[in-house]
Formats: structure tokens, sequence, C-alpha cells
């Protein structure tokens, strides 16, 4: 009798609904608008800059480069102090306002044309300037808060840590396949009127998080962070051995998933013996169905890896899923230069699928740093930003110095290096982890105060 009563009290007892789970599913869905608006607008600006060369105006790589990098200097400048503001006043803020922010950005963005047809060089700069440094005040608002968020309401389930970072980064690569396909069409469809569709994308993510989502309770601790405090925080061996690592591969990605691809493959230059650079110079639509279809693959090997990256040790998996970068550019590089679509694509497939997994591991590595740190979780999210915006300064910058010296070849190499220089940050990361396990027999503490982080309120998440 008492096991029948025992088991009808566990059927009976309505499951608890883990914390932040309706949020974070709203979160994602906006985290997802929010991609694929950014990278139609990259994609937006690379075919807008074409038009611009086409029409006399000096427009080099290395001009590109350095201009769409302004976004990314704003996010790791702005994203600390918008993470320890989100502590304090709360996610739903920060993530309401973000994608409004953005959405005036990318209105300005083509705002020189507007004044002339054939605007002088400074005046585009000084105009795409200005946007792209209010498109990464918006990401620095908007990232650190969506991660803590997620963090927060994983803190009891590494497994649902795992499945949520994937799909956060499943959304984020979602989103950029939809905004590979629809930029280059719509720029060719809509002119100039492009960037205005994409600041009604923002504007509709801002609306859902605004009506989906309730305002977050109060923090336990509120403590202003002061410089001090901070510089505890980011001295946390596990963080610092994370960091470089980290750098190199969104470097990488600052090198391929930006307006410089579509530079490389649609603009004018030709290069000897290499099949890719310049080839959709008159045909620069297919851009939408090539880089869609790429990215595309990229989250159907997101979903295979949110099912198992929580189960897996993270350092043996971040080693493998680095490794992958290098085999997919060795292919790319291969078939820029003649080598048999049959030999060289299931060489591309097979990096994509395991570079597919870093940064759901990585995501999972931050959120299990951060869990010593809950009153200041923003802050520590704010790193991703932070690496985030280095990472894609440096692969803008590079990227633009590889393609002027080497084209589409310039863009794989940087790649191989990158990814072997993150491979090399391995063995001190592994080290920092033996470390940090000696030191979990004791209560974890928060580096900036004394008070043990398990004798502390639990910070409940967005509801």
């Amino acid at each position: 009798m008492t096991d029948v009563t025992a088991r009808a009290g566990r059927i009976d007892r309505p499951r608890r609904r883990p914390r932040g789970a309706h949020a974070a599913g709203v979160v994602i869905l906006a985290q997802f608008l929010l991609r694929a608006a950014s990278a139609a607008g990259a994609l937006l600006v690379g075919s807008y800059f074409v038009d611009l060369a086409h029409h006399g105006v000096p427009i080099s790589s290395l001009v590109l480069g350095a201009l769409s990098a302004l976004a990314y200097l704003a996010e790791l400048i702005l994203a600390p102090l918008s993470g320890s503001l989100s502590d304090l006043k709360g996610r739903r803020l920060f993530l309401v306002v973000a994608p409004l922010v953005a959405a005036v950005g990318i209105v300005l963005t083509p705002g020189a044309s507007v004044f002339n047809a054939t605007p002088p060089l400074a005046m585009v700069v000084a105009i795409v300037g200005v946007s792209r440094l209010i498109d990464g005040t918006s990401a620095a608002m908007a990232t650190p808060a969506t991660l803590g968020l997620l963090a927060d309401s994983t803190d009891e389930d590494r497994h649902r840590r795992g499945r949520l970072n994937s799909m956060y980064e499943l959304s984020s690569s979602g989103g950029i396949a939809v905004g590979a396909v629809i930029g280059p069409a719509l720029y060719a469809d809509t002119g100039l009127w492009a960037f205005t569709v994409l600041a009604g994308i923002y504007a509709i993510a801002g609306i859902l998080v605004a009506t989906f989502t309730r305002t977050d309770r109060p923090k336990a601790d509120t403590t202003p962070v002061t410089l001090r405090r901070r510089l505890k925080i980011f001295s946390n061996r596990q963080l610092l051995a994370f960091l470089p690592s980290w750098i190199a591969v969104n470097a990488i990605l600052g090198t391929w998933v930006t307006s410089q691809i579509t530079y490389v493959l649609a603009g004018d230059r030709a290069f000897p013996g290499q099949r890719f650079t310049g080839s959709l110079a008159h045909h620069p639509a297919w851009l939408s169905p090539i880089l869609g279809g790429y990215v595309l693959l990229f989250s159907v090997c997101i979903i295979g890896w949110s099912f198992i990256v929580g189960r897996l040790p993270t350092l043996p998996t971040l080693t493998v899923t680095i490794s992958g970068a290098v085999l997919t550019s060795a292919g790319l590089i291969m078939a820029n230069h003649g080598i048999a679509l049959t030999v060289a694509i299931p060489i591309v497939v097979v990096g994509v699928f395991l570079e597919a997994g870093f940064t759901p591991a990585a995501l999972t590595h931050l959120s299990d740093i951060s869990a010593d740190f809950r009153p200041n979780r923003g802050l520590i999210m704010g790193v991703y930003s932070v690496v985030l915006g280095v990472g894609y300064l440096l692969g803008n910058l590079l990227g633009g110095v590889f393609a002027q010296w080497l084209a589409f070849d310039g863009l794989g190499l940087l790649t191989i290096l990158l990814a072997i220089i993150a491979l090399t940050t391995i063995p001190g990361m592994m080290l920092a982890e033996r470390r940090h396990g000696r030191t979990r027999e004791a209560p974890p503490r928060d580096s900036s105060t004394s008070t043990p982080v398990s004798a502390r309120p639990n910070d409940d998440a967005t509801q």
C-alpha cells in the first residue's frame, strides 16, 4: 500500500518546470532573428561596397575589413560593462533595448548614398563606421544578458546546459544561414531598402522579448562591481587559460562570417590558379544559396552535437573541434585549386561537423566557470562578447590582409594558422583544470569576496 501511495504521489505531483525555461526559449528565438539580421546586414554591406566600387568609389578589402572590425571593437569594450549592469538591473531590459539599437545602426549604413549617388570615400567611411559602432553596441548589450539568463536557468542540470548552449549556437548559425540566404537576394531585389527591412527584423526580436518575458526579480547581490573586483574575477586561472584559444577560434569566424567573403567571391578581382576568387562577379545572387547551404550544414551538425556535448569531457572535445577547422580549410583550398569536388567536399563536410561542436562546448565550459561567480554572472558572460569582439576584430583585420595577399587561399591559410595557435593553448587549459579540481574540495568561493558560493541565495533566472 505504501508503494502504491508513493507512486501515486509521484504521478499526481506536477513536474517542476526548470527555472527560466520559458524565457530561455524566447531569447533563443530572438537570438535567431538577431543573427539572421546581422548576417544579412554584413553581406548587404559587402554588396553595397561592390556597387560603390562599380561607381568609382575606391573601396578595397582593407577598407572593408577595417570598417567591419569597428562593430567588434565596440562590443569587446562595452560587453563587460553591459554584463555587470544586467546583473544589477536584470537581463530583460538589455534584451529588449539591444535589437532596437541595432535597428538604428542598420538603417544608417547606406546614408552616404542618400546624399550622393557616387559619394566620396570619406563620407562612406564616416557613416558606415558610425553604423558599425552602433551595431557593436547592440551586440554588447544582448549577448551577456542572453548567456547569463541561459546559465542562470541551467545550474542544476549540466546536460540541459549542454542542450541549451547547443540550441543557442544553433539559433546563431541557423540565423546566419537564413541571413546568408536573404542578404544578397534582398539587396538584388530592393537595393538600399534592404537595410530598412532588416531594421524591421531587429524590431520584431525586441518586441518578442518585451511581450513574452517577465521583468526580472531583484538580484540577491547588488554590490557595485569595481575595477578591482572585475580584475579579481577575470584573474580566474581557468578563464585566463581558456581565453587565447577562444579568441583564436573567433578570429576564424571573423575571417569568414563577414563581408570579406562577399567581396572575395563577388568582386571583380581574379587571381591566377584560383577557382573561387571573383567567380561570382557577374552572379552575386548565387552567394545566397552557396553561403546559406554551408551554414545550414553547420547548423545540422550542431543538432548532432546537442545530444552529446553535455556528456563529454570539455577539453578533449575542444581539441577535436578545433582540428575540424584545419580539415575544412584544407578541403576548401584544394577545391579552390581544381581538385575534384568529389574529393574535396567529403573533407569539408567532416571538418564542418567537427568544428560545429566548438562553441557549444566552449559555452558549456564558460557556464561551468561562471557557477563560482553567480552574483556577477553577467560580467563573466561578458567575456564571451570580449573574446568574440577581439576575435572578430583580428579576423576582420587579418582577413583583409590575407585576402589582399592571396585572395581566397589567404582566408584558408589564415584559418589554419589560427587553429594551430588555438591547439597550442589546450595543455595550459588542462593544467588549470587540474589545479581547479584540487581546490574544489572546499566550497567554491567568488574570487571577489570571501563568501562561499554555496552559502549564498540562488539567483533565479528571468521567468
